[in-house]
């Protein structure tokens, strides 16, 4: 049976069936484990199917394609954090402790154990697969910073921002200089240089103004 073609993924929750007998759960968990083992571009739907174990015709009833099965993958990966109520819908709360709740949710999740690893294939494979970097972006990092975004929006209607400043550009700048202190050491496997709580302090005082 040929593997139908392969192209930019559609959001996990658009290609799941409904898996009321755990089945599209096994398969994400089979196509997890040859994906970290083996790669991307060396996984065959054939090989995920065997691991699963299902049938192939069960296999792309879950899932149409191997773009797809990866980006559900991914939405599995980051929805520990993505649909996590981590921050409030408007300026409530006092920001900094939200903010900081934020970071700590979002440094739990980079210890989620197949994190880091599913970035690096990423990175690792885009080049040829340019499928796997829309899905990381569609499933993962988009909405991600759009939540943030949301929240910062709502911290300038309230004249809370340190200045007057684009919303999703002041998210970006955030989680930057969050992650590139915090979490880029970790992927590339250097220690991290930075005292934690005093780079987040200083993300925050950035975004804020100083306490």
């Amino acid at each position: 049976m040929t593997e139908p073609p392969t192209g930019a993924p559609e959001p996990a929750p658009k290609t799941r069936r409904r898996d009321t007998s755990g089945t599209a759960a096994r398969i994400r968990a089979a196509a997890r484990l040859l994906f970290l083992e083996k790669g991307y571009g060396a996984t065959s739907m054939d090989a995920v199917a065997a691991a699963a174990p299902v049938s192939k015709r069960t296999l792309y009833q879950h899932f149409p394609g191997k773009a797809e099965l990866f980006g559900a993958v991914i939405d599995e990966a980051w929805s520990h954090f993505t649909r996590a109520p981590l921050l409030p819908a408007d300026a409530a709360g006092e920001p900094r402790t939200v903010l900081r709740a934020y970071v700590a949710g979002l440094a739990a999740h980079w210890d989620r154990p197949d994190v880091i690893p599913l970035l690096r294939l990423v990175i690792a494979e885009a080049p040829r697969f340019p499928e796997l970097s829309q899905a990381y972006y569609a499933v993962g990092k988009e909405p991600a910073v759009k939540g943030l975004s949301a929240y910062f929006a709502a911290l300038a209607a309230s004249g809370r921002l340190a200045s007057v400043q684009e919303p999703q550009l002041a998210a970006a700048q955030f989680l930057g200089a969050i992650k590139e202190p915090l979490f880029w050491p970790r992927v590339l496997g250097v220690p991290v240089a930075f005292d934690p709580a005093e780079a987040v302090e200083r993300a925050i005082d950035a975004v804020l103004g100083p306490a």
